[in-house]
């Protein structure tokens, strides 16, 4: 119910709402209203309340809460449900412990902190509590299996055009995972799927986004950054919001088959391509300069023999050869 009453509230802007209009439009008592508006502020939204006009939305609260989720995904058409953690193992874990239910519809999965996240290739990912954005889409594209790499482009796009939008930092694109801010990696992202030969059962993408940390793990400050690090500030739940709505135009794109705008967006923000990188699939490293990324989000790269190949994200990892970029 609070959700509701919040949402006619932000719906009426600088216009009061009465207790008795508010009952009368949700069908509680005044009384009911009340409760639930002194529960909206001590969660942090700030509401006007004034005798013989009612209430008024002044500002809403900067967290990321259960709350503040349901209202987001009101906003959107691309997810339907969400579900808010203030600790969780992963987010990618409980989308996929999610995915066993059967109930074939978009979801978005929030942890305030994780305390089992993880990377590319198994690796650890640091979600430390209030410092990030780190959350999970499960999606349900009618793809497929092959395709199901691409979402890391779409979400990368996405992501990096939010980054931007808030703090208007300019945000690189290291193929296919990591967005980077000064040469450091700022973003990343996981996607996995479960599949058969020829038909997709779902797609799970991960993103971790650091927001607050000021100081990394030795094995990390060279790196990695994050968004305060760079000078700026921003909310979890200020680029959520960010992030949904550009996803949710580049996602629809996606599974009407045209990423023409994720390739252009990579294309724009790469700093991979004219690097010469290392390709790393399974024991096997070769060196090879990044010339282009193709219409269907590969990786071409020329090796020093004068061939050319195109790559796909699930298959390899590149590194630069002088530093992480």
């Amino acid at each position: 119910m609070k959700e509701k009453i919040l949402k006619l509230l932000n719906e009426n802007g600088a216009v009061y709402l009465s207790g008795e209009q508010v009952s009368q439009i949700l069908g509680i008592s005044r009384t009911a209203v009340w409760k639930h508006i002194k529960a909206l502020k001590a969660a942090g939204y700030e509401i006007e309340s004034i005798s013989n006009k009612g209430y008024r939305l002044k500002s809403a609260s900067s967290d990321l809460d259960a709350l503040a989720l349901k209202m987001m995904i009101n906003q959107t058409n691309v997810v339907k449900a969400g579900y808010y953690f203030e600790q969780i193992d992963s987010t990618n874990q409980e989308a996929k412990r999610h995915a066993l239910s059967g109930q074939r519809v978009n979801q978005l999965f929030v942890a305030d902190e994780q305390t089992a996240g993880r990377g590319r290739l198994g690796r650890t990912w640091a979600s430390q509590r209030k410092e990030g954005l780190w959350f999970s889409l499960l999606l349900y594209p009618e793809i497929q299996p092959e395709q199901a790499s691409t979402l890391t482009l779409v979400a990368a796009s996405a992501m990096s055009k939010a980054i931007e939008k808030t703090t208007g930092l300019d945000v690189g694109i290291k193929w296919p995972n990591d967005l980077i801010l000064g040469r450091k990696k700022v973003c990343g992202i996981l996607t996995e799927m479960s599949a058969e030969i020829n038909h997709l059962h779902y797609v799970i993408v991960g993103i971790g986004t650091n927001l607050g940390q000021m100081t990394f793990d030795d094995a990390l400050k060279d790196k990695a950054t994050s968004i305060r690090a760079e000078g700026k500030s921003i909310t979890a739940k200020a680029l959520l919001e960010a992030f949904l709505e550009t996803f949710e135009q580049d996602y629809n794109r996606f599974c009407q088959q045209d990423i023409s705008g994720v390739i252009e967006e990579q294309k724009k923000r790469s700093v991979t391509i004219g690097r010469r990188v290392c390709i790393t699939r399974g024991n096997e490293q070769l060196e090879a300069e990044a010339i282009d990324i193709d219409n269907e989000g590969k990786l071409v790269v020329r090796f020093d023999d004068g061939s050319v190949t195109a790559l796909f994200s699930g298959e390899i990892s590149v590194r630069g050869i002088n530093g992480y970029v």
